[in-house]
């Protein structure tokens, strides 16, 4: 039996002790209590920044941290007493409520050029950015520690193998997991033209609006904790980088997952590969480049994955970016312990309209999801008019042909008609009656002869 990608693939035990973090089952440890703020505590969402802040938690816990979440839906809330250290995920969490003794940190994953703006991030103790040119423009507004801290990946749950012994057989095929929210992607005008030898298998959300090609095979999306088993299936994943994430090289987690699951990736965006020791990581520009990318043989496929992984493997683990941060974490817990009184009376204002605030932004969201719920809805609706389109000239050409076999076979009738009536006529007629009866006397007469 050959190998396969995966169409319903299995779900990693891991989850569910990603679940009881998000539940704060894991608030207290020895060194004291991390808390992110994140959009939301419920990993069905599929919210990238939870994600990141659990993986980060796990290994953090394994260091003697406790770990909990901090939802936006309780961002109006006071942040608890015992919370040594407050990472923030989300660049529109006012760090007003929080104890004057509580450390606070803005994790600069992406969008960088907004968090940049926003006039509260010189109250952060501590600022991580992802990448050092976001570093660099992080520096220019804020006079606190700017500290480079990329994103990881939690090598216990994307491993190369399952079962942690046998590594599963392995497909030629490409696949991507990126997802469909609307608003068009780059990568989708590469997919409309790529003509690999066998389709990219491409998990999308909303896959039914996703418009199909002959290069890729749609299929719905799966959950963070199935794409494990994807990647091990694949040769190849392809990567897309959002343009505010390409401006200043802060890279996607599925960099590190599928090399950490034995997959190639081949990413959109060449900044940034470099400073994380992925210089080599193969990048398209177009449905050409792509081809190429994926056409690479499997011998100097297999030689870079093992060359990547292994870079991936030492540097870019949640475990080594637990120990990275350790010292700043001590820094940041440091610098907090020497302020007095309470924070700043506008901020915590500012943190106290956070139910105003969060009202706004869940309106926001509303309207941001019915905008891309419109985009989605709009892209099917458009399908369904092209279709539409085809189906009646189809219906027209048809139509067409109908009236003119109708036409040939009124015209067929009318002459077979004129046709019928001249014989009657002719063989009713005086002259046809004489010359018949002339034919018969001829014949007689030969008969006789």
């Amino acid at each position: 039996m050959h190998p396969a990608i995966p169409s319903s693939p299995a779900s990693s035990p891991l989850a569910a002790e990603y679940e009881a973090i998000a539940r704060g089952d894991h608030a207290t440890g020895t060194r004291g209590t991390i808390r992110f703020a994140v959009s939301t505590d419920d990993p069905t969402e599929g919210k990238g920044d939870l994600f990141v802040a659990l993986g980060l938690s796990r290994a953090l816990r394994a260091e003697g941290w406790g770990v909990d979440v901090w939802p936006i839906r309780r961002w109006a809330e006071t942040v608890p007493e015992d919370t040594t250290v407050l990472v923030s995920m989300i660049e529109s969490f006012v760090p007003g409520l929080v104890p004057a003794r509580t450390a606070t940190v803005a994790w600069v994953r992406n969008w960088t050029a907004q968090w940049a703006s926003v006039p509260y991030l010189a109250e952060f103790d501590a600022v991580w950015a992802s990448s050092t040119i976001a570093r660099d423009e992080l520096v220019r507004v804020v006079d606190v520690p700017v500290e480079v801290v990329p994103i990881g990946v939690d090598l216990d749950l994307f491993t190369t193998d399952a079962d942690g012994t046998t590594p599963p057989p392995r497909t030629d095929r490409t696949v991507t997991t990126v997802n469909f929210w609307g608003a068009r992607r780059g990568v989708q005008d590469v997919l409309q033209q790529v003509a690999p030898p066998e389709p990219i298998v491409w998990f999308a959300a909303n896959v039914e609006h996703v418009d199909a090609a002959p290069g890729v095979e749609l299929r719905p999306a799966v959950s963070y904790f199935a794409l494990p088993e994807v990647y091990r299936a694949a040769a190849f994943v392809v990567d897309d980088v959002i343009a505010p994430a390409a401006e200043f090289g802060t890279l996607n987690s599925r960099l590190y997952e599928s090399l950490a699951c034995g997959a190639l990736p081949v990413t959109s965006c060449a900044l940034g590969l470099d400073e994380l020791g992925l210089a080599d990581v193969p990048v398209f520009t177009d449905a050409p480049s792509l081809e190429r990318a994926i056409a690479m043989p499997a011998a100097e496929r297999d030689a870079l994955v093992a060359r990547l992984g292994a870079v991936v493997r030492e540097r870019h683990s949640y475990a080594a970016r637990a120990v990275q941060v350790g010292p700043l974490l001590d820094a940041a817990t440091s610098h907090a312990a020497t302020r007095t009184g309470a924070s700043d009376p506008l901020l915590r204002w500012a943190a106290q309209q956070r139910e105003l605030l969060r009202w706004a932004a869940q309106q926001r969201e509303l309207l941001r999801a019915t905008e891309q719920e419109r985009d989605v809805h709009r892209a099917g609706v458009e399908d369904i008019n092209r279709r539409l389109i085809v189906s009646e000239e189809a219906v027209a050409v048809l139509d067409r042909a109908r009236k003119d076999a109708e036409q040939a076979q009124h015209d067929a009738e009318a002459e077979r008609d004129a046709i019928a009536a001249r014989y009657d006529a002719l063989t009713h007629s005086a002259e046809f009656r004489a010359l018949d009866r002339l034919g018969g006397v001829a014949r007689a007469l030969r008969r006789r002869a």
